[in-house]
């Protein structure tokens, strides 16, 4: 019996040292907390809808160009805007020029909740990173954009 409590004690360390685990805890607490804003704010999106909105604020595109940014395929981002143009957030137009493509666009009540969700996120930034001083806060951010920047040279 105490060579397995050892051999899971081993496990757990092994987990607890990962670098990916540590990310996804992060990233857990951040949704998890933003979730609770939105809900609270009567904002229900699921959370592969949440980045489509964000990104449609900027700028109408194609379902082809919302797969590359979001690094999604085709297939689950199709899902995701006819979902969002049922809560008639997004609208799909066809291209002018190029009538195989599908340009979306946020409709009034999309931009408003777009509005209202990024000064949610805001919010639970501030909230969430408020454990960390500011020079915490600045270095951390340094540090995980220096990653993400590397790994996106992959």
């Amino acid at each position: 019996m105490e060579n397995n409590k050892t051999d899971f004690d081993a496990f757990k360390d092994e987990i607890s040292n990962s670098f990916f685990f540590q990310i996804h805890r992060i990233k857990r607490t951040i949704f998890r907390h933003t979730n609770t804003l939105m809900n609270e704010a009567g904002i229900s999106l699921q959370q592969e809808q949440l980045p489509l909105i964000m990104i449609l604020q900027r700028k109408s595109m194609s379902q082809r160009e919302l797969s590359d940014i979001t690094m999604r395929d085709k297939s689950s981002i199709l899902r995701s805007v006819n979902a969002l143009e049922k809560k008639s957030l997004v609208e799909i137009q066809k291209d002018e020029e190029d009538k195989r493509k599908n340009i979306v666009s946020l409709t009034a009540e999309g931009f408003s909740m777009a509005k209202s969700i990024r000064l949610l996120m805001r919010k639970s930034e501030d909230e969430v990173l408020a454990v960390f001083s500011d020079k915490e806060r600045t270095e951390a951010l340094a540090a995980i954009r220096g990653f993400a920047d590397k790994l996106d040279a992959l």
